[in-house]
């Protein structure tokens, strides 16, 4: 396989993202990763969910980190701040939890590259831009498997074992098996990614693991 690097979704890069996208026919029932924006009014079809997403896209209102392997997307991570991402945000301030500065919603691996790295390295890279980015509260929000099989359509938003890797802690647990994991990451200069201008971090709350 070759290197897998990472690029931000954006302008330059949506052409790729559509490519793999339409591979796969919209995604999840051709949601084109847009179930945790916010819309009001706008039917929920294939081609209706494309045309919002691109306009996102444009408008830099939609983040991803995405996994290349040479000249094409094999991968990505969607994150943002909450803002951008408010979907199912309400039950968590019900619970009492502090509103993080970024959430990493869901990912998507091409069905030819699953169980190769490449969800580890759209969330490395997610975690890379958010700190280029300023920094701040990190909140993802994946299964405890705990050792049991599950089909890939439920693992969209990944699997605890990769988000303690990657330095999260649980702050909190939705039913049995999904988690709210945290980490606070630090502000780092960009390095061989292009990044855009974020909000600025909020202080880092207790709790939460640094890196």
């Amino acid at each position: 396989m070759a290197r897998l690097q990472i690029r931000e979704l954006g302008r330059e890069t949506w052409p790729d993202f559509a490519r793999i996208v339409e591979k796969h026919n919209g995604v999840w029932s051709g949601c084109w990763c847009v179930a945790f924006h916010a819309r009001s009014g706008e039917p929920d079809t294939a081609a209706s969910n494309r045309a919002y997403k691109e306009k996102l896209v444009w408008a830099n209102q939609s983040h991803s980190a995405l996994v290349y392997e040479g000249d094409d997307v094999v991968g990505w991570c969607q994150f943002g701040p909450p803002t951008e991402l408010p979907a199912r945000m309400g039950r968590l301030s019900k619970l009492g939890v502090d509103p993080p500065d970024w959430r990493i919603t869901c990912f998507f691996v091409d069905r030819n590259r699953r169980r190769q790295g490449v969800a580890e390295a759209a969330l490395a890279g997610a975690l890379r831009i958010i700190a280029a980015s300023g920094g701040g509260t990190v909140d993802g929000y994946p299964i405890a498997t705990r050792g049991r099989p599950y089909s890939n359509s439920f693992l969209w938003a990944g699997v605890e074992s990769m988000f303690a890797d990657a330095g999260f802690r649980p702050i909190l647990s939705l039913g049995k098996s999904k988690l709210v994991m945290r980490k606070v990451v630090r502000r780092r200069a960009p390095a061989g990614v292009a990044m855009k201008s974020r909000p600025e971090a909020k202080r880092p709350q207790a709790g939460a693991s640094t890196s």
